[in-house]
């Protein structure tokens, strides 16, 4: 623990310039720069015209003149989003960030409240996509830290600031994605859900669709293939379809829901394999049979046809000679539950006999 007290306190010693004009103003020991020459009108109109003319560095040190020396000023609250800017262009995103919620903290009058949000939106997608943070929030130190959690909370500050503009349905999606790298899998499905309900037309609500598909697909595959998921994922599929007939993006979720049902056929696939191995011929025939009947379109059930055409060489199997008398969630559901179980332990990885 002393020793990266002592690393800690070695970088920001490396960090800080070897050489600063300071000087005291009331008092105080302040950064030549940051001393106040003019007026504030006039440090105001440098400030303006800095921002005109793209050059950062004059806005941060317009701004900061303003911070250090005229809280009173009416345009005291003002410099704040404008360092904001001007470290956002600087690719500062961190400090930019701070500036800009310094800001909007106060909550009457201000100019740039949509800018502002705007910003950092921005900036949450910087971090949402690997821009690194200062460490500890220190502007000296190197940009070393991880800020996806910081573009969380970026996320809900702009669904809660705008909740039915154009930006929260994006910081939902985003925040949505971010949950799911989090292997947040219940969070993401209803954060995606939030932006289909509250912006049903949204050019967003179709990718919602897909990626809640994408959930339920990595769930079937990392946890034991319940069929719930494959029932929440068949209803999601109708739904976006309901509500995007055409949309390009139905193919995707289509694709999905396929790699899902060979998910589930294979698991089953596993435990015919395992009663074919130890003898016992009828119940393997019972899960190839559901198999062809639940999963026809997988490959799985490609392989489970000609497993029972070599179990049963007295019937040939294919389409016609299997009943499919029920809805597709219904064979599903069957298949997940299959009639006269025999005594082997249901699992998608059985252990030898």
């Amino acid at each position: 623990m002393y020793s990266i007290k002592k690393l800690f306190l070695a970088l920001i010693l490396l960090s800080l310039p070897l050489s600063a004009a300071y000087t005291v103003k009331n008092g105080k020991v302040m950064n030549a720069e940051q001393v106040a020459t003019m007026s504030v009108q006039e440090h105001y109109g440098l400030l303006l015209e800095a921002v005109q003319s793209e050059n950062w560095e004059a806005v941060i040190q317009q701004s900061t003149i303003m911070v250090h020396n005229f809280p009173d000023s009416p345009f005291y609250q003002e410099a704040f989003y404008f360092l904001g800017l001007g470290f956002f262009h600087k690719e500062d995103y961190d400090i930019a960030n701070q500036y800009l919620s310094a800001y909007l903290k106060n909550q009457t009058a201000l100019q740039h409240f949509r800018e502002a949000i705007e910003l950092k939106f921005q900036i949450g997608e910087k971090f949402c996509h690997g821009y690194k943070k200062h460490i500890g929030g220190i502007e000296l130190l190197p940009r070393w830290m991880p800020a996806k959690s910081e573009a969380i909370e970026i996320y809900d500050e702009v669904i809660n600031a705008l909740p039915n503009d154009d930006l929260a349905a994006k910081a939902l999606f985003g925040k949505g994605k971010l949950v799911l790298e989090e292997d947040e899998y219940t969070s993401s499905i209803e954060i995606f859900q939030t932006l289909i309900r509250r912006f049903p037309k949204h050019a967003l609500a179709p990718d919602a669709y897909v990626e809640i598909a994408r959930v339920y697909l990595i769930e079937s595959k990392e946890k034991y293939p319940d069929a719930d998921f494959l029932d929440l994922a068949t209803l999601n599929l109708k739904k976006f379809r309901q509500d995007f007939p055409s949309d390009d993006r139905l193919g995707i979720a289509e694709n999905i829901l396929a790699d899902m049902q060979e998910v589930y056929a294979k698991s089953f696939y596993e435990i015919a394999q395992f009663y074919e191995r130890t003898k016992k011929p009828h119940a393997s025939v019972l899960y190839y049979s559901k198999i062809v009947k639940a999963f026809p379109n997988t490959k799985t059930a490609e392989l489970s046809k000609k497993r029972l055409n070599v179990l049963r060489p007295s019937e040939k199997i294919n389409e016609e000679t299997i009943e499919i008398g029920k809805t597709q969630n219904q064979e599903q559901a069957n298949a997940i539950t299959p009639v006269a179980e025999p005594e082997a332990p249901f699992t998608s990885k059985p252990a030898s006999a």
